[in-house]
């Protein structure tokens, strides 16, 4: 039999082995075989039977806090047209708009968007308090009222692919799993490519010139409405920018919930100008910095920059 390997995912447990999660294409459309496989320092086993796995029922609700920056909105909506509405046609927007600048206007691009492409499964929140990430999301998972649901927390920078939506499903189980990509972060395309950048569409790349991966970042996450309810949500203390992720992430680690954390080449994060507030307290402000540093560049072009 042939088969037509779709994704998969692997990592070495120093208990367990070697364990393995791999999906294959089926002729039907949205529909895979799941093969999960363990090598415990032996001959490779297999782990239960043969799954199918069929995400054709499967909605993503994509929640995204915003304020202002209507520039980047209609970035991040000219590839959610793409890749949501008119290749996936699984997905849900929930915009969580902070402060009255710029408010009339996103509506608006949404309510165009709904004419043009007949889309109507979205729905703006608005909140007149200064904008904090965590609140935003947490707003946007406490207003869905349609039952248990698998929910992508995204940032208006983020690029992201059909392949990415369908990883988000594979590697999320209610009551069981939850999924952290790694994304791939660009540098500033300005230093990449010497202040002459292509369009924006051919700088998404995966290699050692273009950008880094984001190995501390933990804001991109897929996870079932259920599990993130259970573990308490954000912690709405924090103010400012970071760390309510990360306590967020690490609720899930003490959890029985299986945390997947991968590299995935189908989800970037778009290089933007960052302002670190000397109001941040001092893990933030450096965590910030170090954030902000990163980003411009490579060593060796920011070396050549220097010298």
């Amino acid at each position: 039999m042939d088969l037509d390997l779709y994704d998969g995912i692997m990592r070495d447990h120093r208990l367990k082995g070697s364990e393995y999660d791999l999906y294959f294409r089926t002729p039907m459309l949205n529909v895979y075989q799941r093969v999960r496989a363990v090598r415990k320092l032996q001959p490779l086993q297999l782990v239960g039977n043969v799954e199918t796995i069929d995400t054709n029922h499967d909605i993503i609700n994509i929640i995204l806090p915003l304020s202002g920056r209507l520039d980047k909105f209609k970035i991040f909506m000219e590839n959610f047209v793409g890749v949501c509405v008119q290749w996936d046609k699984r997905v849900f927007l929930t915009v969580v708009f902070f402060g009255e600048e710029g408010r009339s206007e996103i509506k608006s691009l949404l309510v165009d968007l709904s004419k043009t492409h007949n889309f109507t499964d979205y729905k703006v929140i608005t909140l007149d308090v200064p904008f904090s990430r965590g609140l935003g999301l947490q707003k946007g998972v406490l207003d869905w009222d349609k039952g248990n649901v698998l929910m992508l927390f995204c940032d208006v920078d983020v690029y992201f692919t059909p392949e990415f939506l369908e990883k988000c499903r594979f590697y999320t189980s209610p009551g069981h799993q939850v999924y952290y990509p790694i994304v791939f972060s660009l540098y500033n395309p300005e230093v990449v490519y010497g202040g002459s950048p292509p369009p924006s569409k051919e700088q998404f790349k995966v290699n050692r010139e273009s950008g880094y991966w984001r190995t501390y970042g933990f804001g991109m996450a897929c996870q079932y409405r259920s599990d993130f309810l259970t573990t308490g949500g954000f912690d709405l203390s924090i103010k400012g920018w970071g760390m309510e992720d990360v306590r967020l992430y690490r609720k899930y680690l003490a959890s029985n919930l299986t945390v997947i954390r991968a590299v995935d080449r189908n989800i970037f994060h778009i290089y933007h100008h960052k302002y670190c507030s000397r109001d941040l307290s001092g893990k933030q402000y450096i965590s910030c910095i170090n954030s902000k540093v990163k980003s411009e560049g490579s060593h060796t072009q920011l070396g050549l920059l220097a010298f």
